[in-house]
């Protein structure tokens, strides 16, 4: 097969796979035709076989070196920072803030438990301990470790319900 017959064959796919690397169309098609002059040029000077594989071996060594050509050109444009496509990727202030609140109530919730609650709610969700280990632990009964457990857990979610409640009216 001909370099000219693999062009026509796998043009559009060599341009979808540079424009994978290149994130640009245009650049992609300039990029794919540049390719494909540099391995027809060698073919010429029988500079080596040609094959598919050189043909997209050439492509992504272009679009590589494209790739650094933009990286290494220092802007200050604003626009520029769309063609690097920066983003950011961590959570918002806003919910940054929720959480921050959300965990506050909890710890609200958890001031409010009588001292035996708090601690066996602390042994479970925080130490990870099993019912039966807390009740070994502080010498008493499952049912007791799992009374509670659930106190606790209504206490979270009652300085939940009012965070959330107050955060909808804050909203409106």
């Amino acid at each position: 097969m001909s370099l000219l017959d693999i062009y026509r064959a796998r043009r559009r796919a060599l341009e979808r796979y540079v424009q994978r690397l290149l994130g640009n169309a245009d650049e992609a098609a300039e990029v794919s035709q540049e390719a494909f002059l540099r391995v027809y040029a060698a073919e010429l000077g029988d500079q080596t076989p040609v094959s598919e594989a050189l043909l997209y071996t050439v492509a992504r060594n272009l679009a590589l070196s494209e790739l650094r050509k933009r990286t290494s050109r220092a802007t200050d444009a604003v626009g520029d920072w769309d063609d690097l496509r920066v983003e950011d990727t961590g959570p918002s202030v806003e919910t940054l803030l929720q959480n921050r609140q959300r965990v506050a109530a909890v710890e609200a919730a958890m001031e409010r438990m009588a001292p035996k609650c708090l601690e066996v709610f602390r042994l479970r969700k925080i130490d990870n301990l099993s019912h039966a280990e807390i009740a070994s632990q502080l010498g008493i009964s499952t049912k007791t470790v799992e009374r509670h457990i659930t106190r606790a857990l209504e206490l979270c979610h009652e300085a939940m319900a009012e965070h959330d409640g107050l955060q909808r009216k804050e909203v409106r």
